[in-house]
Formats: C-alpha cells, sequence, structure tokens
C-alpha cells in the first residue's frame, strides 16, 4: 500500500504553491540560522566563502574581459556576483548554489559575441535580452512548480 508521502509531485501545481511550500518549510529556522551563525566558526566560514566566490569571479572577469573585447570584466563579474549572491540569499530557501560564473557559462557567453558578431547585433543587448528571457522561463517555471 502506498501513502501519502510516497506520492510524487505532480507535474504542476497551482499559482505559487511550491514556493510557499519551501518557504513554509524553512521559515521556523530562519531564526536559528541567525542566531547559530553569531560565532567566531562562522566569521571564519563567512570570510573563507567571500573569498571563495571573489577569486573565480576576479579569475573569470579577466576570461570575459577577453572574450566580450572588454564589454564584461573584471569590475563587471565582481559586481554581479556580489549583487547576484544578496539576491539570493535574501530570497532564496535553499542553502547551496553556485554563485558567480564558471566555465560553461564563459563558454556560452563566448558562443554568444561569435553569434552577436555574426549577425550584426550588439552583444551586451543580445546578453541582456537572453538573461531576461532565461529568468521569465525560470521564474514561470518556478511559479508553477514546473521543476518537479
Amino acid at each position: 500500500e502506498e501513502s501519502s508521502d510516497d506520492k510524487a509531485p505532480p507535474l504542476f501545481e497551482s499559482f505559487l504553491k511550491g514556493i510557499g511550500r519551501d518557504y513554509k518549510m524553512r521559515l521556523p529556522l530562519y531564526k536559528s540560522d541567525i542566531s547559530d551563525g553569531l560565532n567566531t566558526q562562522c566569521l571564519a566560514a563567512t570570510l573563507f566563502l567571500f573569498f571563495a566566490c571573489l577569486a573565480p569571479a576576479v579569475g573569470f572577469g579577466s576570461l570575459f574581459g577577453t572574450v566580450t573585447n572588454g564589454a564584461i570584466g573584471t569590475m563587471e563579474m565582481v559586481s554581479s556576483t556580489a549583487m547576484c549572491g544578496l539576491i539570493y540569499s535574501l530570497t532564496s530557501a535553499q542553502p547551496l548554489t553556485i554563485i558567480g560564473s564558471t566555465g560553461p557559462v564563459l563558454a556560452f557567453v563566448a558562443t554568444l559575441v561569435k553569434l552577436a558578431e555574426k549577425l550584426g547585433l550588439p552583444f551586451l543587448p543580445l546578453y541582456a535580452w537572453t538573461g531576461i528571457w532565461t529568468s521569465g522561463i525560470l521564474l514561470a517555471s518556478s511559479v508553477t512548480s514546473a521543476s518537479n
């Protein structure tokens, strides 16, 4: 006999139901997240993660500068990594993810630069529209729990 816990979630749920469920499960832990983090071991881990996020942003930023002919460089990469980390930490209900650029992102951007050149389009608007469309698709997927 199958219990209700063994049932797979439906492919699509009503609007914001999955996000609400995630926050509802996480909400009781927010207070302890703050209070448990007020110690020297957490400070050390925070500083380590700060530099662990900063180092790839600087490294990949210089590579992005080369690939994009200076359109995106180290300063843009550091500031975007900081903004993404801040927004993610305030709005996410899951604690772990990779914030910042990785090798596959660099490969995608290099391909997008070449596509923009072949089509005669300016790179930065194309990159912005790619991000806007991706954000819209991810938003629609999250509010309908399509990622189930």
